[in-house]
C-alpha cells in the first residue's frame, strides 16, 4: 500500500492558512444565516477565495491546486465553520458559469467573486426533496429552439 504525506511546503501552507484564518476570518464569524460580505471580503483581500479557481481566478482547481484547496478548507474549518462554508459555497456557486455561462458573464463575475466583491450562490429546492439534488424531480427537454421544464 502506498503511503502519503505531505510535504513540507504543504505542511507550512496549511499552518499558515490555519493561524490566517483564526487571526482575521473567526472574528468577522456571525452565524446568522445572512452573506456575510465582510468575512467574504476578507477571503478575498487575503487572496483565499483565488484557491477555489485553481490559484488563477478563471478555472476550477486541478491536480496540485486540488490539493491545496483540500488543505485550505480544512484549515480554516478547524478554526471557522462558517468562513470554510463560505469559502466552499463560492466556488459551488462560480462553478457553473465557468462550465456554462458565457465568456462575458465569467468576465463580470468571476473577478468579483474572486475579490470577495461579489457573493457566488446556488439554490436548489424542490417540493418532496427539498436539497437533496439526487431525489429532484425537475426536469427539461428540447422543445422547438428551447427547452420545456417539467415538473415543480
Amino acid at each position: 500500500m502506498a503511503e502519503f504525506r505531505l510535504s513540507a511546503e504543504h505542511q507550512r501552507f496549511a499552518s499558515w492558512a490555519r493561524a490566517t484564518a483564526a487571526e482575521h476570518l473567526t472574528p468577522l464569524a456571525r452565524h446568522d444565516g445572512r452573506v456575510n460580505r465582510p468575512l467574504l471580503k476578507a477571503m478575498g483581500d487575503l487572496g483565499l477565495l483565488r484557491a477555489v479557481f485553481g490559484g488563477t481566478g478563471d478555472q476550477p482547481p486541478r491536480d496540485a491546486a486540488a490539493l491545496q484547496l483540500c488543505l485550505l478548507r480544512e484549515a480554516i474549518a478547524q478554526v471557522s465553520g462558517e468562513a470554510e462554508t463560505a469559502l466552499a459555497l463560492q466556488g459551488l456557486g462560480s462553478y457553473p458559469i465557468l462550465q456554462s455561462g458565457t465568456p462575458e458573464l465569467a468576465a463580470r463575475w468571476i473577478p468579483r467573486i474572486v475579490t470577495g466583491e461579489a457573493a457566488a450562490a446556488f439554490a436548489l429546492s424542490e417540493p418532496g426533496a427539498g436539497s437533496d439534488a439526487a431525489a429532484l424531480g425537475l426536469g427539461a427537454e428540447p422543445d422547438g429552439d428551447g427547452w420545456r421544464v417539467t415538473g415543480v
